[in-house]
């Protein structure tokens, strides 16, 4: 195990009606509040309204700025800084997904200062300071309700082939609340809600193959995180199930919580950061991406040191070893999870989110050039994306 620091400073506020609580919450922090809205079926539900109203109820002026997209867009983070110098907010609220809380993260550290938010992303300034940040979590995906990141796609470029999608890490990007209502999560659909499991299980095993010894709590964290969403996948059949919802929910915030990394390497994300690149040209969906990606990833670890990969498949999918050997065991471990991706309706290769052959040589530059500390191979990228280009 490594020495480590552990610092988790959002207040958590989990559980079936807990959204009525948003207004007593965000009235901690301030009386003039930015709510940041993603497009979407939370407008039509009227969850939006109720937030408004369970503010207003709290004597907190509301502002919003709709319009929020998937892989949040730059173009609409300058807006709504903006929006926060003009109306003098005080504290930015953030009703949604991992997309609308980094939008509203980013809306908070960049308007305290008068310079280029991305210059913070492009690594050209540190954050020194954000407005706060109330986080009412709608999907079970990300983590970014509770997580010191921040990633955004820069859209300044008329040719979309040439966006970056690029991330902060932070202590001030913390929120300092996160709502977690499963109620909220119903309104998920179902190819959503498979996505953001498969982010999840992502946030786990991208930093549990880190080859560090003598780890086992954290280990145990881990395993039991994705444990825990697969047992809970029924909710894919009954989407309305208020336990699995909860279950799932609490997986996911902790899986980005850090607490499974303590004692790690914590060299970063690797299948996260060719995902990024892979999604600034493709737009497509973020945990759909990491379902192709992070098996193949995961293939060429388990050529280098299948020793993590025999625990793992033990651990989480209690497959009798047998004859196999380690790398024998470890693959059937990575081609069990894959199975289980592929039985949720997730994607199974690039293509199937738009990636070309013609595209990877693009995508692998991307992700050479991109800020992340994690040291990249340009073969070994490669090799990743032809291993899942197509469904084989």
């Amino acid at each position: 195990m490594n020495n480590f620091e552990y610092y988790a400073p959002t207040k958590i506020v989990f559980g079936v009606g807990e959204f009525e609580n948003l207004g007593r919450e965000v009235n901690i922090y301030g009386k003039r509040a930015l709510l940041v809205e993603q497009n979407g079926p939370l407008d039509e539900m009227g969850v939006f309204d109720s937030a408004i109203r369970y503010m207003k109820d709290c004597s907190i002026e509301v502002f919003e700025l709709k319009g929020v997209e998937s892989n949040p867009k730059l173009s609409k983070i300058e807006e709504g800084i903006d929006f926060v110098r003009e109306k003098n907010i005080e504290v930015i609220v953030a009703v949604g997904g991992g997309s609308t809380i980094d939008t509203a993260k980013a809306i908070a550290f960049g308007s305290v200062i008068d310079v280029d938010v991305w210059d913070y992303f492009s690594l050209k300034r540190e954050i020194e300071s954000s407005l706060p940040v109330i986080a009412v979590s709608t999907i079970s995906a990300t983590g970014a309700e509770t997580s010191m990141h921040c990633v955004v796609t820069n859209d300044r470029d008329d040719d979309s082939s040439n966006w970056q999608k690029w991330a902060v890490h932070s202590p001030y990007v913390f929120p300092k609340t996160a709502v977690i209502d499963p109620i909220l999560l119903k309104s998920v659909p179902k190819r959503l809600t498979a996505a953001g499991m498969a982010d999840t299980i992502s946030h786990i095993i991208e930093g549990y193959f880190d080859g560090v010894p003598n780890n086992p709590i954290s280990d145990r964290v881990g395993e039991g995180i994705v444990k825990t969403v697969i047992e809970n996948d029924y909710v894919l059949d009954d989407l309305n199930d208020l336990n699995a919802r909860s279950n799932i929910a609490w997986a996911s915030t902790l899986a980005m919580s850090g607490l499974q990394d303590c004692g790690r390497s914590n060299v970063g994300f690797p299948a996260h950061w060719i995902q990024h690149a892979v999604g600034a040209m493709t737009d497509s969906s973020h945990g759909e991406g990491l379902a192709v990606i992070n098996p193949a990833w995961l293939i060429l670890q388990n050529e280098k040191d299948s020793s993590k990969f025999v625990q793992f498949t033990k651990r989480v999918f209690n497959l009798d070893k047998g004859n196999m050997s380690d790398k024998e065991y470890g693959l059937k471990g990575i081609e069990l999870l894959k199975e289980k991706f592929a039985s949720w309706g997730l994607p199974s290769s690039l293509s199937e989110l738009g990636v070309k052959e013609e595209m990877l040589m693009d995508i692998v530059d991307k992700v050479m050039n991109s800020k992340e500390t994690y040291v990249f191979d340009r073969d070994e990228i490669m090799k990743v994306l032809k291993l899942c280009l197509y469904n084989k």
